[in-house]
């Protein structure tokens, strides 16, 4: 897969933000997740950093196209705190937080997505039940698990943590490495949000 270049990233991402968005438009973040150091799954010749980043875009652009404002935690391959990615939602008052993911494992045939959540928290466990929704609906088994985690924990936006695929199984990396892919999960989380907004 050839991955994007930090310029074409930061034009991606420019272009799945209305610059002239009105107030009232909900804003969401996007979390690539790792980033610099924090290189994340590598399966093969993929590496979970460098992909996320793609796959997050394409995301952002489903939610810019649904009318949402995005703001992404990172576009480049950069390190960022974990407390700075929880922050960057709660101080935008975002209405929701994806901080997306992958998976490998030792066995091939492990396939599916989890969601991860704060279960004290009602909005983020609907949310997570709405992700799970909609994933399935395209094809993915999903474990929606509770996790006691602080940067799930959040008193204004719905979070939910998605490990989307397995890099390590075939099938899945091949849908991973697929650009119109990207866009159906896109539509998918961005289905999944209005359920519970």
């Amino acid at each position: 897969m050839k991955l994007l270049t930090p310029r074409a990233a930061f034009l991606l991402a420019a272009a799945a933000v209305s610059p002239g968005a009105a107030q009232d438009r909900p804003l969401v973040v996007i979390d690539p997740g790792h980033g610099g150091d924090e290189v994340g799954v590598v399966a093969g010749d993929l590496i979970e950093k460098d992909l996320i980043v793609p796959v997050s875009l394409a995301i952002g652009a489903e939610f810019a196209a649904a009318g949402y404002d995005v703001v992404f935690t990172r576009t480049t391959d950069v390190a960022v705190a974990w407390d700075d990615r929880r922050a960057r939602a709660d101080s935008a008052g975002a209405v929701a937080l994806f901080m997306l993911h992958a998976m490998q494992s030792d066995d091939p045939a492990d396939a599916g997505a989890e969601v991860y959540f704060d279960e004290s928290n009602e909005a983020s466990s609907a949310l997570a039940r709405a992700v799970a929704r909609e994933l399935e609906g395209l094809g993915s088994r999903v474990l929606v698990d509770p996790r006691p985690w602080p940067f799930l924990k959040s008193g204004t936006a719905r979070t939910a943590m998605i490990e989307l695929a397995h890099l390590t199984n075939p099938e899945e990396r091949a849908r991973m490495l697929d650009p119109a892919f990207h866009h159906q999960l896109g539509r998918a989380l961005v289905a999944a949000l209005e359920r519970v907004r």
